[in-house]
């Protein structure tokens, strides 16, 4: 059963370098697909992980949620059939809606072939508050459907630090955080966050006090 990643967050939080640790730290020796729909990203950071030898599918057309909802569910089925992938990271686009990408990872045609994994949301904690102001329906949903969330652009104790992990505890009291840095947490972390969270289990938070 091939187990699916979504990584979520706007153009420019992070989500090709947390991509590329996964890649690196977690993912070494499996099959890896990765399924990229980032407007003014998609060719650069395709033709980046290409080099790694990974397979790399491109959502031209628009975006995830909103005109492809058919056909990605379609084109994953195919690309699962095709390839048989141990592992394959979703990275929507960052205006797409977590909870919308995260229904079609559901849909029934997949049950056979795949299961959500994990569902991250890389956070730029030092434009946290102006994108809830500004785009707050779909910032505000990557954070309240994320399991985990990695705050990139963040040291701990710094204003803008804390106002995102105030904002975060608000929205999803449930998330496990990192933060401080991507030299302060392995992938492994990222990847098994509940054995982070122990006997406490409402709100962890790596690198905050």
């Amino acid at each position: 059963m091939t187990e699916l990643y979504l990584i979520s967050g706007f153009l420019g939080a992070g989500k090709t370098t947390l991509l590329q640790k996964l890649l690196r730290e977690g993912f070494a020796g499996q099959k890896v697909a990765l399924v990229e729909n980032d407007f003014g990203a998609v060719s650069l950071d395709a033709k980046l992980l290409k080099s790694g030898g990974y397979t790399v599918q491109e959502l031209r057309a628009g975006c995830i949620c909103c005109t492809l909802n058919g056909n990605f569910v379609s084109a994953l089925v195919s690309l699962l059939r095709r390839v048989q992938p141990d592992v394959v990271l979703i990275e929507p686009s960052g205006v797409a809606k977590l909870s919308d990408v995260e229904a079609l990872c559901l849909d029934h045609r997949l049950a056979a072939l795949a299961v959500l994994k994990q569902k991250i949301t890389v956070v730029d904690a030092a434009n946290c508050a102006s994108y809830c102001e500004n785009f707050g329906a779909f910032f505000e949903d990557q954070v309240r459907c994320a399991d985990t969330l990695v705050f990139s652009h963040s040291d701990a104790g710094t204003p803008q630090t804390e106002v995102a992990r105030r904002l975060a505890q608000k929205l999803n009291p449930h998330a496990v955080c990192f933060a401080g840095g991507w030299d302060t947490f392995s992938a492994q972390d990222i990847l098994q966050p509940a054995s982070h969270a122990g006997d406490i289990a409402v709100f962890y938070c790596h690198g905050f006090v």
